[in-house]
């Protein structure tokens, strides 16, 4: 492969200097030099390709710290609820699906991302409204976050739900339609239908099917700058589709993988440790393990009360917690005895809690050999205490900012009230104790788009203008490590990727404007052009 040279353009390196220069040369998918136009042109030869930026913006391509990719990839084969404003709305979508006989999944109707928090009254749908539809034909709606769902009568009976005579899984909740009764509402929480036992009952795409989606999804990432991704839900399926779309040449982006809980020692026990380098663009580094709900589910499990609780429980709800201690340490103990990285749902600070907790005392109780970086996923409400103890700990924080775009508000009148919600996803604080932390959207909870993450964590402004904690804005530079280097430290990655250094995989991405030129503001509107993986342009504008 010939030299390629960018110039003209502003390189924003990522290096330990954090220079901007205005060139770059790369060579067989790494990177020679970075440097002035001169210099850059100077290393090169007859047959170097010469590739003026114009002023363009380089960066190294965006790294996904936490999300999962085939979740994303499934959703190209469901209804798309996310844009219904009102009950009504999502209701007349369901109905033109069903009329049309289309978007059906094993003779089910299934659907993901509806957002009760912008229908009035912020009221789930139920079962009720869902049979209006169809009482025959299943119906089954995944909730924005992920962590709740709603179902009809079909579908509550296939699994398992009918009447009043049924078994929950431990860390789930079955809504009922009043408290003095067990009848299901159709509104399930957590493990009642996230539960292994209860997700098999739920239909699924063939593998091919998932094959295609999977391709279509990497070209999603690509068209945001992303050149690896994760998924944190690898079970022996997924794992299996990886696997195969790795070794058949499918994947053209990196992606990570931490196996579920259920699965990760038994997925890993072959290799006896984490594979540290990519195979055909796939590696399954560690585990990963949830502790509690989501906050704009009102399922996070908090210290202080919810600020409105939802409707059917009393003043003074907190959430839950999904595990007892004596199963999370056994975890934690298995992992670090294997040296693995662990990943750890925490939105609520109790969960975040019996994280510090348990994982303290799996380190006491066992000989760690190396430093294994665990994360804790979301720390949406991690006090300046919990993060002292992060740090202690080499514990990680991997924030979804997002989550003060398009719920703050939410969070301000709702889920936690003013003072609380003023400290969701505390970026600042973490800077200010020298805490390296990611930005993520946790795909498909809110799709990909790194830039976005960036424009959140520097301007913090709700969609009716509230700016929640102006103490806990970042700059721009510290938001693009959150994307870049931050995310490669946290996949043990940091000698490969994540800054635009001498040696390291040519993962580019240009931009139609430079990040730390533009106002604040505009950082949400800037463009991906290109997104290069290893040399080799994946996508690009037309």
């Amino acid at each position: 492969m010939s030299k390629i040279a960018y110039v003209n353009g502003d390189v924003i390196t990522i290096n330990p200097n954090n220079e901007v220069v205005d060139g770059i040369l790369i060579e067989n998918g790494r990177i020679l030099r970075v440097g002035s136009k001169e210099e850059i042109l100077a290393l090169g030869d007859g047959n170097t390709q010469i590739v003026d930026l114009k002023g363009k913006a380089m960066l190294p391509g965006f790294i996904d710290p936490h999300g999962h990719i085939v979740a994303v990839a499934q959703t190209r084969l469901l209804i798309d609820c996310s844009q219904c404003r009102s009950k009504e709305e999502l209701l007349q979508l369901l109905n033109r699906n069903v009329q049309e006989g289309s978007q059906k999944v094993g003779g089910w109707v299934m659907g993901f991302g509806y957002d009760n928090s912008q229908f009035h009254g912020q009221l789930h749908p139920t079962k009720f409204d869902l049979d209006s539809v169809s009482s025959e034909i299943p119906i089954f709606l995944s909730h924005v976050s992920g962590h709740l769902a709603v179902a009809n009568s079909a579908a509550l009976q296939k699994l398992g739900y009918a009447g009043e005579n049924y078994a929950v899984p431990e860390g789930g909740v079955v809504r009922t339609v009043s408290p003095a009764s067990k009848e299901p509402n159709g509104v399930l929480e957590e493990n009642a239908y996230l539960a292994a036992e209860k997700k098999r009952l739920l239909p699924a795409p063939t593998f091919l099917q998932l094959m295609d989606a999977l391709t279509e999804a990497q070209d999603l990432y690509c068209a945001q700058g992303i050149t690896t991704a994760q998924d944190a839900s690898v079970d022996h399926g997924i794992h299996r589709l990886l696997l195969a779309a790795a070794n058949g040449g499918k994947l053209k982006i990196d992606v990570v993988g931490y196996a579920v809980q259920k699965a990760t020692f038994t997925l890993l026990e072959d290799a006896g440790a984490p594979e540290r380098e990519s195979v055909n663009h796939y590696k399954l580094l560690g585990g990963k393990t949830w502790l509690d709900g989501s906050p704009q589910g009102k399922t996070a499990w908090l210290t202080q009360p919810y600020w409105e609780p939802p409707k059917g429980q009393e003043p003074g709800y907190c959430g839950y917690g999904t595990q007892t201690d004596e199963a999370v340490l056994s975890y934690f103990q298995g992992c670090i005895q294997r040296n693995l990285q662990v990943n750890v749902h925490a939105n609520g600070d109790a969960a975040a809690d019996q994280f510090l907790r348990c994982y303290r005392k799996a380190l006491e109780t066992t000989n760690p050999t190396a430093k294994l970086r665990p994360v804790m996923v979301h720390a949406q409400t991690v006090r300046e205490d919990q993060l002292d103890q992060m740090k202690a700990l080499g514990i990680l924080p991997t924030f979804f900012l997002d989550h003060i775009w398009f719920w703050g508000d939410y969070y301000y009148e709702s889920i936690l009230g003013p003072e609380r919600a003023e400290r969701i996803s505390p970026a600042g604080s973490a800077v200010k104790k020298g805490i390296p932390f990611t930005l993520h959207q946790d795909p498909p909870v809110k799709m990909p788009n790194p830039l976005l993450a960036i424009h959140n964590a520097v301007n913090r402004r709700t969609q009716k203008g509230r700016v929640l904690g102006e103490g806990q804005k970042i700059s721009v530079m510290e938001a693009i490590c959150g994307v870049t280097i931050n995310g490669a430290y946290q996949y043990f990655e940091e000698h490969q990727k994540g800054s635009l250094e001498p040696g390291k995989y040519a993962d580019l991405v240009i931009l139609d404007r430079n990040p730390l030129r533009v106002s604040t503001a505009q950082i949400k509107n800037i463009q991906v052009l290109e997104t290069i993986k290893q040399g080799e342009t994946l996508w690009k504008r037309s």
